[in-house]
């Protein structure tokens, strides 16, 4: 069998105030074609199918639609789950007659997980789930930890699977050791949201959402594919793609990647003001942050880059950063008050004082001591 696993389509998601939504639809468009050119047996969203539990109209009808597409019209079967993003019960709704035409979508964890039988290989729907929620469903109250559930679902489908055939589990998580981004909600304060690896031993494949980086753990049978698109410049580095993954009877033959293309790239730039006006880079269309490295006051310069950079999300002025101070207090009182401000300039702006700024503050701080004397 051959399937495709993506996730974290984050349906409605805005950057800097910009609406993601015809992004997303471009990006799926591709994933329509690699779906039909690899002639994939089944489709796997690991959740965060939108970016919030109540999302836009227009989130949900890009979601309909792309269902429709892969499920009524080519005839492919999906295997679906809620994200930490998504509603659960909203994404439960008609799960049972959508069923009928082989999608599969999960949205709400039970008290007993039952296996999909699909070919040669039984797969499980573990849906985004805290602590809280896995203790009421089993009443264990000795789960306490997202490691604590997580170990209790999956002994449980251990205790029920066919081990003639393959396993795979479809969950959302965050797997110890791997990497995060500035784009995903934190599940919890600290680390208490990770899960160890031994948790999926003895699955065949684990296919999980959550972590946008594609290559966010290194691990032999678990995989998440990353998001299709960059929702954050920390992302700005990663090739996004789709897992093509392939398995015989119930051994894992292969996970490749199919690179996607995003209609408008992430991209981070530096330079003055001049030279990025004056020296356009190419794709001046695609989604910016802009590090200035000009020093000094500008004028409107986000207005002014604007007329060459018309998708600019975020921009930064970049300053000479103080090497850290190894000076003692004492030392610091020594210090007179040109000598303090001259480093809080220096900090602030990245150069020093001029001779004249220095003789005009001398003769303000005389003036002030003098009306203090007074």
């Amino acid at each position: 069998m051959k399937f495709l696993h993506t996730a974290d389509l984050h349906l409605g998601k805005i950057v800097s105030g910009v609406s993601m939504l015809a992004e997303q639809e471009y990006i799926l468009a591709q994933i329509t074609k690699i779906a039909q050119e690899e002639k994939v047996d089944a489709l796997i969203l690991a959740g965060d199918l939108y970016d919030r539990a109540v999302p836009p109209a227009d989130a949900v009808r890009v979601l309909n639609d792309i269902l429709v597409k892969w499920n009524v019209e080519l005839g492919i079967p999906i295997f679906a789950i809620s994200g930490n993003h998504d509603s659960a019960e909203r994404l439960s709704f008609g799960s049972q007659w959508y069923e009928s035409s082989k999608l599969y979508m999960k949205g709400k964890c039970t008290a007993d997980f039952e296996a999909i039988a699909f070919m040669d290989a039984e797969v499980w729907l573990v849906p985004y789930h805290e602590p809280a929620i896995i203790r009421e469903v089993f009443g264990d109250n000795s789960i306490r930890s997202f490691e604590d559930a997580m170990q209790a679902v999956t002994k449980q489908i251990r205790s029920k699977w066919d081990p003639s055939k393959a396993q795979i589990l479809v969950g959302h998580a965050f797997v110890s050791g791997g990497i995060p981004s500035d784009s995903e909600r934190q599940l919890a304060i600290g680390n208490v949201d990770r899960v160890s690896t031994n948790c999926f031993d003895g699955f065949t494949y684990t296919a999980l959402g959550h972590l946008h980086h594609p290559h966010a753990i290194r691990h032999p049978k678990i995989f998440y594919s990353g998001s299709p698109l960059k929702y954050s410049f920390s992302e700005v580095s990663d090739k996004k793609s789709v897992r093509i993954v392939e398995i015989e009877g119930n051994s894992l033959v292969s996970v490749t990647e199919r690179l996607l293309t995003p209609k408008h790239d992430m991209r981070i730039i530096s330079g003055t003001l001049a030279e990025l006006t004056e020296n356009l880079v190419e794709k001046p269309d695609d989604f910016f942050q802009v590090n200035l490295m000009d020093e000094g006051a500008l004028i409107d310069p986000m207005g002014k880059l604007r007329q060459f950079y018309p998708n600019i999300l975020h921009l930064e002025r970049k300053k000479q950063q103080l090497k850290e101070s190894q000076a003692s207090f004492e030392e610091v009182i020594k210090k007179d008050d040109l000598e303090l401000f001259g480093q809080f300039f220096e900090y602030v702006n990245g150069t020093e004082l001029t001779d004249v700024q220095k003789q005009k503050l001398t003769e303000v701080f005389e003036l002030a001591r003098k009306e203090d004397a007074e």
